[in-house]
C-alpha cells in the first residue's frame, strides 16, 4: 500500500460542490468534498470515517464507507459511500495516473473528527504478467 497525504484539517462545515463539475475543480476542493460528503452520510456523532473506494478499469467500481461511532467507540458501522464519492475518487484515480503506469485499484480517505485525513492507494502488482 503507497501512504497518500496527511492533510491539514478540512472545513466540514460547508456544502459539498456540485460533483458534476469535477474536472474543473482543484484537487484540494475535491478533498474537501469527500470529507464533506462522509460527514454529511453519518446519521450520527462519529469518531472517525473512512470511505472505501476499488476502481477498475472502464468505470467498473463500488465505493462504501465505514465509521466509528462515538457511543461505541469498539465497533465499526457502515455509511452509504453515494456516487459522488465514486465520482471524486474516480477523478482523482484520472489525476494521479502516471504516464506509463498503472493507476492505484484501491483507495482510502479517513477522516477524522477534527477534520484531519489521510489519503492511501493500492497498486497492483508489478509482476510480469499481472498487470491490470
Amino acid at each position: 500500500m503507497a501512504r497518500g497525504r496527511s492533510c491539514p484539517a478540512l472545513d466540514l462545515k460547508g456544502n459539498p460542490m456540485d460533483f458534476f463539475a469535477l474536472a474543473d475543480t482543484p484537487i484540494e476542493e475535491i478533498y474537501q468534498a469527500i470529507g464533506q460528503w462522509i460527514a454529511n452520510a453519518i446519521p450520527e456523532e462519529w469518531l472517525s470515517a473512512t470511505a472505501h473506494a476499488e476502481i477498475e478499469e472502464g468505470d467498473n467500481g463500488l465505493t462504501y464507507g465505514t465509521y466509528v461511532p462515538v457511543a461505541a467507540p469498539d465497533s465499526r458501522r457502515d455509511f452509504g459511500a453515494g456516487a459522488e464519492i465514486y465520482l471524486a475518487f474516480d477523478e482523482l484515480r484520472r489525476r494521479l495516473r502516471k504516464p506509463g503506469h498503472a493507476p492505484w485499484i484501491k483507495a482510502q480517505f479517513t477522516l477524522q473528527r477534527d477534520g484531519h485525513f489521510d489519503l492511501d492507494f493500492v497498486y497492483p502488482d508489478a509482476k510480469p504478467g499481472n498487470e491490470r
